[in-house]
């Protein structure tokens, strides 16, 4: 073969491998195109929000070169009374419904994982599972009619036939009961979900290690410490992991049941749409309070899975 054709064989070879790349390219452009349009853009979008005077009535403050504002929303945070209210009513909803959800969802796991009949241990978990695949609002709408201050039913279970309360219900003018009341509910809708959550760590745990702890005589509660704990604490991390990130929640809850006696249910993540939507609608220091919680909810994040990765080792 001459230089000549060697030279026009390599220009070929290049041009097909260029061609079979730019193809996995177009193959991939719709994906890219979606990812920027609604992944990237919007993060890109809330975070220059943030730093503008942005108005949602006020059409003059969407463009960020007439409302940028820089800091300012940001250093507005430090000062804000509110902010700080905000953040100790989500960490008051988180501890009303975490330490429950966690051990009643743990428990029902291990009693589950005993349940040998496979149409039983089926329906069993259909049955649980159930609070978690309803919609939201639609649970919550349930839970607003249990607790509805004046024709409720566990108002008048409590007021009018066990007499407990002759006037209006304590969640609703007690700060005490107010958090339990909410925990309640909340830890009704994510108690399936967790459930599973631990029921599919209990049935990864091999058998051999059940038949050697047997033979060692470990009895039930033996079982679980020595046995099903160890070998769920990857789940039991992903659990606490994920549940952390407590200063977003509560939105739909609070929407629901009232922010209770002296707005005390006011969260934070509450506040930011409050502050977004209701009033001036100023969505720059709404979209400044979103990144602000989900900052804090990374540091939060980051701390517990380091530390309890280390300790779960």
């Amino acid at each position: 073969m001459t230089r000549e054709a060697s030279k026009t064989t390599g220009k070929k070879k290049a041009w097909r491998k260029e061609w079979g790349n730019l193809g996995g390219y177009l193959f991939i452009a719709p994906l890219v195109l979606m990812w920027l349009t609604f992944g990237a853009y919007p993060y890109f979008r809330g975070l220059l929000i943030a730093l503008q005077n942005y108005r949602l009535l006020d059409m003059q403050t969407w463009s960020p070169f007439n409302s940028f504002s820089g800091l300012s929303n940001f250093i507005e945070i430090f000062r804000d009374k509110a902010v700080w209210q905000t953040i100790k009513a989500s960490l008051f909803l988180f501890l009303g419904w975490f330490p429950f959800t966690f051990a009643l969802s743990l428990f029902t796991a291990a009693l589950l994982n005993k349940v040998k009949r496979g149409w039983l241990a089926a329906t069993f978990r259909v049955l649980i599972t159930l609070a978690w695949v309803i919609p939201l609002p639609a649970a919550m709408s349930m839970w607003t009619s249990i607790y509805e201050p004046n024709f409720g039913y566990l108002t008048y279970l409590l007021r009018d036939v066990l007499h407990v309360w002759l006037h209006t219900p304590a969640w609703t003018s007690d700060t005490f009961w107010y958090w339990p009341a909410i925990g309640l509910a909340c830890s009704w809708k994510g108690f399936g979900y967790y459930t599973l959550l631990f029921l599919l760590g209990f049935y990864n745990i091999s058998h051999d290690l059940y038949d050697a702890a047997r033979v060692d005589g470990a009895n039930g509660w033996q079982q679980f410490r020595h046995v099903e704990l160890p070998g769920i604490r990857n789940i039991m991390l992903l659990f606490l992991v994920t549940s952390v990130g407590f200063l977003g929640a509560g939105t739909v809850e609070m929407m629901t049941f009232g922010t209770g006696p002296s707005e005390i249910g006011r969260t934070l993540a509450l506040y930011s749409w409050v502050v977004s939507f209701q009033g001036a609608t100023r969505l720059g220091y709404g979209a400044a309070l979103a990144l602000f919680a989900g900052l804090i909810n990374l540091g939060l994040i980051t701390i517990v899975f380091k530390t309890l990765k280390e300790i779960l080792k």
